[in-house]
């Protein structure tokens, strides 16, 4: 496994460079690609029974290394309640299998943040494409919540975040490549540094 794009709704041209979400669908059959499926909060219904059926199903296969994405969105989707309810359903998921979260977050890390504090998981969580500053980046670090960078980001946050929780995607928005340059510029870094830390740090998050 050599993922260097956590987040991605896209095969890449490489089979194993990015773990590709599928949502709740069936798992592609693709060689050599890896996976994460999650309900989002946009198709949360409250009537969700077969959807949770197919995703525990996903999240069983060893090719999904990740619960996810799912979360909450104020800008979009069912109510609160609902978006909670499917939320902690995916926590004990990813619990249950052992396998770290994908989080959709529009506007609403109170609530991730409480979550985190009652549930308790012992699976890492990280929430993809963050465009927050350096202090709430920091506020999510000190409760044991990750975060990874897109071509949109914070410039001051990419270039504090400690190397050991470096992150970076695509959400399918062109090559991961240019993504890599990107950080190489804000850090200051070469790129193949920037990959080899990165491929550390997605090993160690999916346990590969």
């Amino acid at each position: 496994m050599n993922i260097i794009d956590i987040h991605t709704h896209v095969l890449p041209p490489v089979p194993g460079t990015a773990l590709v979400c599928i949502g709740c669908g069936p798992i592609p059959q693709a060689d050599g690609h890896f996976f994460s499926a999650g309900l989002h909060p946009w198709d949360v219904t409250g009537d969700d029974e077969d959807k949770f059926r197919i995703l525990e199903e996903a999240v069983a296969n060893p090719l999904v290394l990740a619960v996810g994405e799912c979360g909450f969105d104020t800008l979009k989707g069912p109510s609160h309640e609902l978006q909670e309810q499917a939320f902690v359903r995916q926590v004990r998921l990813s619990e249950q299998y052992a396998k770290p979260m994908i989080l959709h977050v529009v506007r609403d890390f109170d609530s991730v943040i409480r979550l985190r504090r009652i549930l308790k998981p012992v699976q890492p969580w990280l929430i993809h494409g963050f465009r927050g500053g350096p202090e709430q980046m920091n506020q999510l670090y000190s409760q044991g919540i990750l975060v990874s960078f897109g071509l949109k980001h914070n410039p001051e946050s990419l270039k504090s975040v400690p190397w050991d929780r470096l992150f970076v995607e695509t959400d399918g928005a062109g090559p991961v490549e240019d993504v890599i340059s990107m950080a190489a510029s804000v850090r200051n870094s070469a790129t193949q540094v920037i990959c080899n830390q990165i491929l550390r740090n997605n090993n160690i998050l999916l346990e590969r």
